[in-house]
């Protein structure tokens, strides 16, 4: 059997942004058991760096869920933005903000979607220091890494409405406006080291403004997941 697909979405998302990924994941060809995390819109809004472990502790518990459920023994977890670095941490077999996680004995494969292993966001930058200190690059040598990045918008201060939300999210985050990303997150950005490191051209970070070409989208899926 096939291990169950575990999803946890990115900030301020809704367990409902990721019903179509989900779907795609159930059928035919990959056939997988798959549950998304539930924290909603509201939670990720209420959670504050570098305390993350609301979100932590649900990410552990739909993974416990998938395991009891199914009888297996080990999940693949999908992250998506934040939600990768989420899935960083619960990998980790220190404690943190008091509870041991050690998701690394359970989880066969991670893959994450435009997230930023490298950032400079001033609202995630303890619990970022954190990851980067205990848990540098593609840490466990037991699980697959995988890291997902879009190369579709190029920032620009003057351009389509799309270049400048990019510009404005790349040089908030990320000092510079003037690169090329996903249209959140800047391409470079998503690299981790020891991972393997896809670039999907094309690909869009978010699934409210262009919904056929974001990483979940049907014909996107395809080009990073696989048996």
């Amino acid at each position: 059997m096939s291990n169950p697909v575990v999803i946890i979405g990115g900030w301020l998302s809704n367990p409902r942004d990721y019903v179509g990924m989900a779907k795609v994941l159930a059928n035919p060809p990959y056939q997988r058991i798959v549950y998304v995390t539930d924290f909603n819109r509201r939670r990720w809004f209420a959670v504050r760096d570098p305390n993350f472990r609301p979100v932590l502790d649900a990410l552990a518990d739909t993974v416990h869920m998938a395991l009891a459920e199914t009888g297996a023994d080990a999940v693949d977890i999908i992250g998506h933005s934040a939600g990768g670095r989420i899935a960083r941490a619960y990998l980790g077999h220190l404690p943190f903000a008091g509870r041991v996680y050690n998701g690394q004995s359970h989880v066969h494969r991670l893959i994450t979607l435009g997230t930023a292993h490298a950032t400079n966001e001033v609202w995630v930058a303890t619990f970022a220091a954190i990851m980067d200190g205990q848990y540098p690059g593609a840490f466990y040598s037991h699980v697959k890494y995988r890291s997902v990045a879009g190369r579709s918008v190029r920032g620009r201060l003057i351009g389509t409405p799309e270049e400048i939300l990019a510009y404005q999210s790349y040089s908030v985050s990320f000092t510079d406006g003037n690169v090329i990303g996903d249209g959140i997150i800047p391409e470079k950005c998503c690299y981790l080291s020891g991972a393997d490191n896809l670039v999907l051209v094309g690909a869009r970070h978010s699934p409210y403004v262009t919904p056929g070409s974001w990483y979940g989208a049907t014909q996107i899926i395809p080009a990073w997941f696989e048996d």
